[in-house]
């Protein structure tokens, strides 16, 4: 059949004038698109697509370079590109009756919580990446980077998990009084000695023994690694002429002795933190205390008779305190001290506070009905409502928290001025 100014032509039928044609009197080559995309244009466009991708892949690798390990590959590949786990959002009721608020963090952004039976890892939209069960009677959490080390407190268990698994699980020899990890997966357990009041055990990240360190005068019972697990700050307490002397030790582990010694007279130490920037921090009970390690030199920052209702402690950042100008802990002020030892922010809020955490600049402060996000000078630049009984927060983005309630865990943004 072929086609004559707009009419059919067939040898056995006469010319038929049509109005209207079907498809199916016409050839397939007829009805083709007219002007089909050149071979060569479509080749261009995914060269052009190819080398965007692999642009953008690259500035992702060298910008997170550090990051790139095959766990890490493995996790974008199935939760972030393949969307696996994807949740219902938030709040979440999280498993068990409990969760203390040091045991409530954030893990590489996913928040990471252990209740008095169960521990558990969770993304953005509240799905589990992982959720198992502990039998735990006292359990504590430290969290660095990638890692979570999960402890029995006056008992021997330990945990250590990433966001997909356990890694180990496993007894120290004696009873666990601390733990902690470094980014790179060395971890310290600070427990009872058999001869010794207490005694360090560090292990490598393919849990080999790295070190040991045994304590004859002090209980110590505080420790925190370095950014690379080849150095702690440990703390502990002793009776020295009648009264309380506390200590604040820094270790080596390329050495034998200890790197450096700080005594503290009818004091107690709460914590200590090893920071990014290689120094020192610790909270004690009428005055903070700032080690220039290099130097050797340390730095008594006074509470000037203000008593400690709160504090958090960061290694990147360095460390936030709550100071009440009353016994009752109210009427409280936010200290921001730098990870160079300074103070860089003192805001006066007027009411008792909860939790605390920084993050560019913002501080953000959870009091008993609300939460509120200040600049470093002061000025409220947010404010919403709280759940009562809300005891801990985690910034997650400039204006997104994680919450910890009393039985759930919420999201919770912050509408900025």
């Amino acid at each position: 059949m072929k086609k004559i100014k707009g009419r059919y032509q067939n040898k056995d039928r006469r010319v038929i004038d049509r109005e209207y044609m079907s498809y199916e009197d016409v050839p397939i080559e007829d009805y083709r698109d007219e002007e089909p995309i050149p071979k060569n244009l479509t080749k261009k466009f995914l060269k052009v697509f190819l080398i965007l991708f692999i642009s953008v892949v690259v500035v992702l690798a060298l910008t997170n370079i550090n990051s790139l390990t095959p766990d890490n590959i493995s996790h974008w590949f199935q939760y972030d590109l393949l969307g696996k786990t994807e949740g219902d959002g938030y709040p979440i009721k999280y498993n068990g009756t409990n969760v203390k608020a040091q045991n409530f963090e954030l893990m590489e952004s996913c928040p990471v919580y252990c209740s008095d039976t169960t521990f558990a890892v969770l993304n953005s939209n509240a799905g589990l990446y992982q959720e198992a069960q502990h039998s735990f009677a006292n359990p504590s959490m430290n969290v660095n980077a990638g890692y979570s080390l999960i402890y029995n407190i006056n008992a021997t268990g330990y945990k250590i998990i990433n966001r997909e698994k356990i890694i180990r699980s496993s007894s120290a020899k004696g009873k666990i009084f601390c733990a902690d990890i470094s980014k790179n997966g060395v971890y310290a357990l600070l427990t009872e000695g058999k001869d010794y009041l207490s005694q360090l055990i560090v292990y490598r990240n393919d849990n080999l023994e790295k070190y040991r360190y045994n304590f004859a005068d002090y209980y110590v019972n505080r420790v925190a690694l370095n950014s690379d697990g080849s150095r702690a700050v440990l703390s502990g307490v002793s009776a020295k002429n009648g009264g309380l002397v506390s200590v604040i030790y820094i270790l080596d582990f390329s050495q034998e002795n200890y790197l450096q010694k700080y005594e503290v007279e009818d004091r107690i130490i709460y914590d200590v933190k090893y920071l990014n920037s290689g120094n020192v921090i610790a909270v004690g009970e009428s005055s903070a205390y700032y080690i220039n390690v290099n130097d050797n030199k340390k730095t008594d920052i006074p509470y000037n008779s203000r008593v400690l209702t709160n504090y958090a402690l960061d290694r990147e950042d360095g460390l936030l305190l709550s100071l009440s100008q009353n016994p009752d802990g109210k009427e409280c002020d936010v200290i921001m001290i730098n990870n160079r030892g300074e103070q860089i922010a003192s805001i006066s809020t007027g009411k008792s506070i909860q939790s605390m955490d920084y993050r560019n600049n913002r501080i953000a402060i959870l009091f008993t009905d609300s939460l509120c996000l200040y600049s470093m000078n002061g000025d409220v630049l947010s404010t919403v409502q709280s759940e009562i009984g809300t005891k801990k927060i985690c910034f997650y983005s400039d204006s997104t928290l994680y919450t910890l309630g009393k039985s759930q865990i919420s999201q919770v943004k912050m509408n900025l001025k």
